[in-house]
């Protein structure tokens, strides 16, 4: 997800437990069963297979380097099927990154509300930002796609997602602010802007972090974490 200003921030950015899509299946779809008692029709099939294509292609080449050609090669269709359930490469590219600010929404949500209601702000703080790291390291290739593509993607697909990216960014002005609120987390400090800065860096690990080096994802969360939390912390 990009960087963002909700209100005042500007747009910046978000696990796939059900299907990243709806809707738009071709005349042939019949049901299938998908193992949990829910029907999934064939050409939602097709659909999620598409848009699972694109994420990973998306998240590692980028808008301009993916084309439509790509993404029906690895999903293994002839690119003529992706016009029964896309118009073009931009409404897939839309969907994935809308997609990418579900699965870090949902990634967030999850960790705070296994935390639960009486946390510290701080902590709540903490959980988010490690439940982030793990969705863009480890978990979704949609959310990587978001961060990476948002830039280079259409006007009109910006717009399109201006409202879920200024919420996203929201969800981290409001941890903040119930930090200080509390006063687990230092007042005085801009949560706006210390989101916007938080966001950026915390965004940037889907450029440069590999996993199998020498620092491992559960340490690499915990550390970011930490350090946002030095600097937050109330004064004595």
């Amino acid at each position: 997800m990009s960087s963002t200003d909700a209100a005042d921030l500007e747009p910046v950015p978000a696990e796939a437990g059900d299907s990243p899509g709806n809707g738009n299946d071709d005349a042939s779809s019949d049901d299938i069963g998908n193992g949990n008692g829910r029907r999934i029709r064939k050409g939602e099939r097709s659909r999620m297979r598409i848009l699972d294509a694109a994420a990973r292609l998306l998240s590692c080449r980028g808008y301009a380097a993916t084309t439509l050609t790509d993404i029906a090669a690895a999903a293994e269709m002839q690119a003529g099927s992706l016009y029964y359930h896309f118009d073009s490469k931009d409404a897939i590219v839309e969907e994935v990154l809308s997609v990418g600010i579900d699965h870090a929404r949902s990634a967030i949500d999850a960790a705070l509300e296994a935390l639960g209601p009486e946390a510290r702000g701080s902590d709540r703080l903490a959980e988010a930002i490690v439940a982030y790291v793990n969705c863009i390291v480890a978990e979704s290739n949609f959310t990587v796609a978001n961060i990476r593509c948002f830039n280079e993607s259409p006007p009109q697909t910006r717009e399109s997602l201006a409202v879920p990216l200024r919420e996203f960014a929201n969800l981290w002005v409001g941890l903040l602010t119930e930090g200080q609120a509390d006063g687990s987390l230092r007042a005085g400090a801009n949560a706006k802007v210390l989101a916007r800065i938080m966001i950026s860096g915390l965004n940037s690990l889907a450029s440069w972090y590999r996993p199998g080096g020498e620092l491992r994802l559960e340490d690499l969360a915990r550390q970011f974490a930490d350090m946002v939390l030095d600097g937050l912390h109330p004064p004595d």
